[in-house]
């Protein structure tokens, strides 16, 4: 690999780990947000859902903050790259009730 492209990757792993830094992890209030609409779905399922996010998604692009979306966003956005990610379907629904959990936080607080 040239000087170039690793000074490139270097640069794209620099910036994803600074985001996942900032992701914040999930928490029992992001439970109780998520239960009208998935009832059932614990802290350690949106714990998994931040981990496939970090793991799973970095290694194509720099994380984006969930804030930087609005919740109703996450589910298409997700979709459109679970094939690439190599999410299965239970993955999937692990990711994104974590992205919109954590939007929905951040939407309320009007941040």
């Amino acid at each position: 690999m040239r000087p170039r492209g690793r000074l490139a990757l270097l640069f794209v792993a620099v910036l994803s780990a600074a985001c996942a830094a900032a992701l914040r992890h999930a928490a029992p209030a992001d439970v109780a947000l998520l239960a009208p609409r998935w009832p059932g779905t614990t802290v350690a399922d949106l714990e998994r859902g931040r981990t496939l996010y970090v793991l799973r998604c970095s290694g194509c692009h720099t994380l984006l903050l969930p804030a930087t979306r609005r919740p109703q966003e996450w589910p298409r956005l997700v979709d459109e790259m679970a094939e690439k990610a190599r999410l299965k379907p239970g993955e999937r629904d692990d990711v994104v009730r974590f992205l919109v959990a954590v939007a929905s936080d951040a939407a309320a607080a009007g941040r």
